[in-house]
């Protein structure tokens, strides 16, 4: 199926809605959404620091197949998640409420696919 999506074709000249840089976030919401092949937590964090992005939120997921654990044991272990829940295969999401890091955004032209 195709869609047409307006304005998709042009670079946004703009880039007040975009974030660049460190941050440091928290994790405000943690839903699991299980799906046949593809189960998933969905996150919701909110940005700590710096102040002037203070309140902002960015939203994601983390699969949870095994071809992808390394990214969720990667997340849980940089936010700081207990580690005796981590050793006995749990996910708690009201424990990862607590969790705050500093993560990097890179600049969009170095995520742009090369010419």
């Amino acid at each position: 199926m195709k869609r047409h999506i307006p304005g998709l074709h042009g670079e946004s000249q703009t880039s007040q809605g975009i974030l660049e840089g460190v941050f440091l976030v928290r994790v405000d919401r943690t839903f699991y959404r299980w799906h046949p092949q593809r189960p998933f937590y969905v996150l919701q964090l909110t940005v700590v620091e710096p102040r002037e992005h203070q309140s902002r939120s960015l939203n994601g997921r983390l699969y949870c197949t095994p071809k992808a654990l390394w990214k969720l044991r990667w997340f849980l272990r940089d936010f700081g998640y207990d580690p005796d829940l981590m050793g006995r295969d749990e996910v708690d999401e009201k424990a990862l409420l607590a969790c705050v890091e500093s993560c990097e955004f890179p600049e969009l032209s170095s995520m742009a696919a090369p010419s």
